[in-house]
């Protein structure tokens, strides 16, 4: 008799809403996840009189469930505080004991699957935003950080914030060209990253909607394209990802409500 492999939960961007995350803890814990990733747009240590309060109430309720989770940094996330944090030897960083961070260009290993990171994206609100309260200098990718990754060798799953050029998005807002040329870098860079791993799959956020993509490489290959929803998108914040040595895996979405 075989028993079926855990699935590991992942999900898309949360802004540090407590309310939100532990409804996305209970819906991961009735499906039997116990190892969940975030695409970042946490909301990590973000400064002020409330800091700390977000991650140490959500840590508490990870130890108590057995759960951990895996955050690859958005643009909204503390990038000065995660850059400072020691990388183990599993490829992760702990922020809090069950918070753990997959740093730029890392790797690590999760249900027997190869997770590769290259978090971060440009901030098209940053003018609206402070430096070192709600926006950091260094929330965009580097090209040294993807050729880190991309020298590593091939991954199960590719985990960004923004989404690869060649998947065609449309946002909402209408915004300056500079601005759109600007944040184009991050998703050109992912794009040429995704084209010379060729994942079978990719998650990502950012764009604040639920959509699916299959990008086909040259060699016939498919990396599907997850992009995630963000909070109070009660069918389209969260999927399932079944551990397998098939690809595709099997992805389900995940039902989820605020508390």
């Amino acid at each position: 008799m075989t028993t079926e492999p855990r699935p590991i939960a992942i999900f898309g961007d949360w802004h540090g809403l407590l309310g939100w995350a532990l409804g996305s803890l209970d819906a991961a814990g009735i499906a039997g996840a116990r190892t969940l990733i975030h695409v970042g747009d946490f909301g990590l240590d973000f400064p002020g009189r409330n800091r700390g309060r977000f991650e140490k109430k959500l840590n508490r309720i990870l130890v108590e469930r057995e759960m951990t989770l895996v955050l690859s940094l958005g643009n909204h996330d503390n990038h000065d505080t995660a850059t400072k944090l020691e990388v183990w030897d599993d490829g992760l960083s702990s922020f809090r004991s069950n918070i753990r961070t997959l740093p730029r260009g890392g790797r690590t290993l999760i249900e027997g699957l190869t997770i590769g990171g290259l978090g971060g994206a440009y901030s098209i609100d940053r003018k609206h935003r402070t430096e070192g309260k709600d926006w950091w200098a260094n929330e965009e990718p580097t090209q040294e950080e993807a050729d880190l990754l991309v020298a590593g060798g091939p991954v199960d799953i590719f985990i960004t914030h923004d989404v690869p050029a060649s998947v065609p998005m449309k946002g909402d807002l209408k915004l300056p060209a500079n601005v759109v040329a600007r944040a184009e870098r991050t998703r050109t860079l992912l794009d040429t990253v995704v084209r010379r791993l060729r994942p079978p799959h990719l998650f990502a956020g950012h764009w604040h909607q639920r959509r699916t993509y299959d990008l086909v490489h040259e060699a016939g290959t498919v990396t599907r394209v997850d992009v995630l929803a963000n909070e109070f998108a009660t069918n389209g914040n969260g999927v399932l990802v079944w551990p397998s040595e098939q690809m595709p895996l099997r992805v389900e979405p995940m039902r989820i409500t605020t508390r």
